[in-house]
């Protein structure tokens, strides 16, 4: 089990080395991304009316469903061909499946001006489209979509694939390395004879996005523990966390982000980032509300942003209530309080774990940290 555990581990650094070069590369791509958080209800109307804008940009809408992520695909089919009649009356909606031919799968794409993923299980979409990191025709079709400046769009597991890498499972703590707490989902998911796997659980995406790697239901489910572990795990710079019912919208020729859902997202960038044990700080954030813009290929290629790297005053913990919505988005008031006007320190202790954030100046960024809880240093 150990031996496994290690091949496994060098096959990554690998990985990660090859295409580490390649990651901020042009690409050469017209077309545009929409990258839901997951919870997508029929009534986001900011998220599908700007689906079916750029749908509609170079003609006639002509929009594939793509349900190989979930598990009842012809229910999810319905549910999302329901919705996209409202938006779109009069738009064309065919759909594909795990189980269509090749052949027909790519004659549906190439005919298509969008392609919309639903959510699941990220690692069907990529065993089905890009096995083995082959450039499969589908996978070709894909592509050829963006080119002729078609939208791809994903929801959930639709989101989670969209870059060169993507998270495939796990909570923060054990994405960080921390033993996690009885009631962390990651357990329960593990067979009994298993122990716990530490550290994030990363694979190849379907490599739409050169410069980020995406995770979605983010403030829900609080993954940005599971997000700087990745991004530092993958040396990848930037992250987007999208939380449910949100959206990012990104111009592949442009490599500018905006936000599109009512629901925020958030930017990570470990640029300045310091590993002490299991404890990873000086990550930087930033809040994406709706309409923000931000140019990914521009920040890139700036130089790291100052970084204000500790803070005065006291701190406020943000209380967590179970259960609804205050559990829920409790990440989401941290880091939204800490890169207000005037922000303070904010801090979050979760299922073992937490998040320290502060402004890092007056233009809406914060500078936090994810570790153990004090009780487990």
């Amino acid at each position: 089990m150990h031996l496994i555990r290690a091949l496994q581990s060098v096959v990554l650094v690998l990985f990660v080395a090859a295409c580490a070069s390649t990651r901020e590369a042009p690409r050469g791509s017209a077309g545009t991304l929409l990258i839901v958080g997951g919870g997508l209800d029929n009534d986001s109307r900011p998220i599908y009316e700007r689906f079916v804008e750029l749908a509609s940009a170079r003609g006639p809408a002509r929009i594939v469903i793509a349900a190989a992520a979930t598990g009842p695909q012809q229910d999810e089919i319905v549910d999302k061909t329901e919705a996209l009649r409202v938006w779109a009356p009069g738009a064309s909606v065919s759909a594909i499946l795990r189980e269509t031919p090749t052949q027909d799968t790519v004659t549906a794409i190439d005919a298509a001006s969008a392609l919309l993923f639903t959510g699941g299980d990220q690692k069907r979409i990529t065993e089905r489209y890009r096995p083995n990191e082959v450039d499969t025709p589908e996978w070709l079709a894909m592509k050829r979509l963006l080119a002729r400046g078609g939208v791809i769009a994903g929801c959930s597991a639709g989101d989670a694939m969209m870059g060169e890498f993507m998270l495939l499972s796990g909570g923060s703590a054990t994405a960080l390395g921390i033993a996690p707490a009885s009631g962390e989902a990651s357990i329960a998911s593990a067979p009994p004879s298993e122990p716990v796997q530490l550290g994030p659980r990363v694979g190849p995406g379907m490599k739409f996005l050169p410069w980020a790697l995406t995770d979605s239901h983010f403030f829900e489910r609080d993954r940005v523990g599971r997000l700087v572990a990745a991004l530092e795990a993958t040396n990848t710079r930037l992250g987007l966390g999208v939380g449910e019912d949100g959206c990012v919208e990104v111009d592949l020729a442009s490599g500018e982000l905006r936000g599109v859902g009512v629901s925020e997202s958030l930017l990570v960038d470990v640029v300045h980032l310091e590993r002490d044990g299991l404890r990873r700080a000086n990550v930087i954030a930033r809040p994406i509300t709706q309409g923000a813009t931000i140019s990914l290929t521009a920040r890139l290629a700036a130089p790291p942003p100052p970084l204000r790297a500790g803070f005065s005053g006291a701190v406020h913990d943000v209380p967590v209530v179970e259960p609804g919505q205050n559990r829920q988005l409790a990440s989401w008031r941290l880091f939204r309080c800490a890169a207000a006007p005037g922000g303070s320190a904010q801090r979050l202790q979760l299922d073992g774990w937490q998040v320290l954030a502060w402004p890092a100046r007056d233009d809406g960024e914060v500078v936090f940290e994810v570790g153990p809880a004090p009780t487990q240093r």
